[in-house]
């Protein structure tokens, strides 16, 4: 290939180590991508990215199993763009904006989508290419215009995909490659009918690339149906937690939860934190008895409108907030760096979630995080159950100098602190205040009979 003129040109010295088989340049990345990885701060590859980034480039199909924060968006998009840079029209020719688009990721939920398009554009800065993101829940016009204009490689979630094929605004026609990034995520969400409906758009000629943390039945099958001579790349066991954070596991009753939050981060070191809960309500009742403590909270579900998700997580990986509380939705490929903590305010649902939310911890550092996992009498037989199959050796414990704080003290079998905002008033929403009724008198029946002597 021939080498590109870019403002930072090395010298010889500099490209000898750049292209050393310990480098991007090394496995076949070229010059202006290298940097941008470098201005990324991917100096050199990691486990993940040095087997799939030649099986990419020599055209294979791969099928990588991985575990979370490996690495494997830059995996998939350095390689991806160096074969679309690499295929550019003879000099004096230009593509159609139809035949430009010849790479196409596909996300499982719109948070993950953004953060992958952001990476790509940062990776594509520099270069002729052109980069886009189509989700749902925002408009979708500027999207069509954006397609419309010429894109290289886009990034998007199956529903808003297949919206922009069914009106003609995406062609698929010329995609090389198409990448499907946490596919067992994508099964969960009941998104296998969507993806083969965009698979059935794509040439018989294109480069198919599977990313999935675990191997269930569904994505075994699709990998069989789609994938022709797929080389399988495993860099870690999957369903293992990850190895840079400390699993632990607390026996706490449901209204002492709050004051153990308070107590990691006041006494434990923990400020920033990221907590996971099963139910969009008591994310919200979470977010809500922590802010009145004085923390400033962002949540992160199903129910919040995008910008207010995009919001919350700018705020979070700024700094801005202390403390992150959501759903699963935020369990799966969120880059935020530096969150040394992850509480599971519930237990989880699967030995999978419980590795994805741990794996929220440090990611993206080589610094140790710690995961801690709150739970009730009634847990204990299913942690036992989970624990094992995600790789996690610890019992649960108490933690020493910590007591409730006397006014969450409540009798026991008494209910949870989440109900007690069932009867108080909503925001803009004011309490009637009461009348009291004379004794002569019955509500929407007249004068009350006087009493007999």
């Amino acid at each position: 290939m021939a080498r590109s003129k870019h403002p930072d040109h090395e010298t010889p010295q500099k490209a000898a180590r750049l292209n050393s088989e310990d480098s991007f340049g090394g496995l076949g990345i070229g010059p202006i991508l290298v940097n941008r990885l470098s201005s990324q701060g991917m100096e050199r590859p990691r486990a993940v990215q040095a087997q799939v980034i030649p099986a990419v480039l020599e055209g294979r199909d791969v099928l990588s199993l991985a575990e979370t924060g490996s690495g494997k968006t830059a995996a998939f998009l350095a390689p991806v763009l160096q074969k679309i840079l690499a295929d550019r029209p003879a000099k004096g020719q230009t593509l159609s904006p139809a035949a430009r688009l010849r790479g196409l990721v596909i996300c499982p939920t719109r948070e993950l989508a953004d953060q992958t398009g952001a990476l790509a554009e940062q990776l594509a800065r520099g270069t002729v290419l052109r980069t886009a993101v189509a989700v749902g829940t925002v408009a979708i016009t500027p999207q069509r215009r954006a397609l419309a204009s010429g894109v290289d490689l886009l990034v998007g979630t199956p529903g808003r995909l297949n919206e922009l094929i069914a009106d003609g605004a995406l062609q698929t026609d010329a995609v090389q490659s198409i990448v499907l990034d946490e596919a067992d995520r994508m099964f969960d969400m009941g998104f296998a009918p969507q993806i083969e409906r965009i698979l059935s758009q794509l040439p018989g000629n294109r480069q198919m690339l599977l990313f999935t943390a675990t191997m269930p039945k569904d994505v075994l099958q699709l990998a069989n149906h789609h994938l022709r001579g797929a080389v399988r790349i495993e860099t870690h066991p999957h369903t293992t937690a990850a190895t840079h954070v400390t699993q632990h596991a607390v026996l706490v009753e449901q209204d002492s939860r709050i004051d153990l939050l308070l107590h990691l981060i006041r006494e434990g070191g923990a400020r920033r934190m990221l907590i996971f809960c099963r139910t969009r309500r008591r994310t919200g009742w979470v977010a809500s008895a922590l802010s009145r403590h004085g923390l400033k909270t962002g949540q992160l579900h199903g129910d919040r409108s995008q910008a207010q998700r995009r919001r919350a997580l700018d705020r979070f990986a700024s700094g801005e907030i202390d403390v992150l509380v959501a759903t699963d939705v935020g369990s799966r490929g969120l880059h935020i760096k530096g969150v040394p903590t992850v509480v599971n305010y519930d237990l989880p649902g699967s030995a999978e979630d419980l590795v994805h939310r741990a794996g929220r911890a440090s990611h993206g550092t080589r610094k140790k995080g710690d995961a801690w996992t709150l739970l009730g009498p009634k847990d204990l037989d299913r942690w036992y159950e989970l624990a094992p199959q995600a790789g996690v050796a610890a019992d649960p414990e108490r933690i020493p100098g910590f007591s409730p704080s006397e006014d969450t003290k409540r009798p026991r079998g008494s209910l949870p602190n989440r109900h007690e905002t069932r009867h108080r008033p909503g925001p803009g929403r004011r309490k009637r205040a009461s009348r009291p009724i004379p004794k002569d008198q019955k509500p929407g029946r007249g004068v009350r009979r006087p009493k007999a002597d």
